[in-house]
């Protein structure tokens, strides 16, 4: 009986085998292929062909695979070919994975000099911006380690506080780990927001040289202002092939949606 176990578990595993190696291959040709238009791309930029370097960096964006670094790079072709909108949206989607990259920030900031419109953004409580910026010194998935942490720090206190050789020693762990679930909570709440944040999609950037905004949304609506390529916007209805978005200002109009790309 064991003897004919072990030759189905053997024949099932050859089987396994054999189903999973023709993907196992295909995944180290496709990582291999990127790792060359990376390598590729990096020195086309590198000796200021940047059309070129741009090609074989969004070919590695079409394959599937995204990240910060790709992202920044796409922008940064974009900047030296002077293509300030695009530039301004790939460098906002490469913060949106990566919130604390000095490099991004400072590249985006640049970018917006170079756009016409200027727009004052409204004052944040500070408190909210504090919590904003402790929020993302690690990235979500940093968060979430250290949380679970905390929870099972909970756990060891609260078995300790079951079983401890005194009175004070469980007391003591009693309010021990309710600071440590507490804090668990804390950092999963901010696990949260960044992926939440992360999976908005109510943030655009103009890409037209000129766009009106109105009053309604169509055509015939009242002329409320002007916009200009690289304007950063939130979207908070649409309507049709309307948008009714939100400047930093606290500004509100109808915009065609064609006008728009999402962050």
């Amino acid at each position: 009986m064991v003897r004919i176990i072990y030759k189905d578990m053997k024949r099932a595993i050859i089987i396994a085998l054999f189903v999973l190696l023709p993907f196992m291959g295909s995944s180290q040709s496709a990582s291999s292929s990127i790792n060359a238009l990376w390598e590729s791309a990096g020195n086309l930029y590198s000796v200021g062909k940047f059309d070129e370097a741009l090609v074989q960096y969004q070919e590695i964006a079409k394959s599937g695979y995204v990240s910060e670094p790709l992202l920044y790079n796409i922008a940064n072709c974009y900047f030296k070919q002077k293509h300030w909108g695009k530039s301004i949206l790939y460098y906002e989607r490469a913060l949106k994975l990566n919130p604390g990259s000095n490099d991004t920030q400072n590249n985006l900031k640049l970018a917006k000099e170079f756009t016409i419109d200027k727009i004052e953004e409204l004052p944040e409580f500070i408190l909210r911006t504090w919590i904003r910026d402790l929020n993302y010194m690690l990235s979500s998935n940093e968060w979430t380690y250290i949380s679970l942490l905390f929870f099972a720090l909970t756990a060891l206190l609260l078995l300790n506080f079951r079983y401890g050789p005194s009175s004070t020693v469980r007391k003591i762990s009693f309010f021990a780990s309710m600071l440590s679930l507490l804090i668990g909570v804390i950092l999963t709440l901010f696990a949260w927001s960044q992926r939440s944040s992360y999976n908005r999609r109510d943030t655009a950037i103009v890409m037209m040289p000129v766009s009106t905004v109105r009053s309604s949304p169509d055509g015939s609506g009242n002329t409320l202002f002007i916009l200009h390529e690289g304007t950063k916007v939130e979207m908070i209805e649409q309507l049709g092939n309307w948008k009714r978005i939100e400047l930093a200002d606290g500004r509100q109009g109808w915009i065609s949606a064609a006008d728009l790309e999402v962050i």
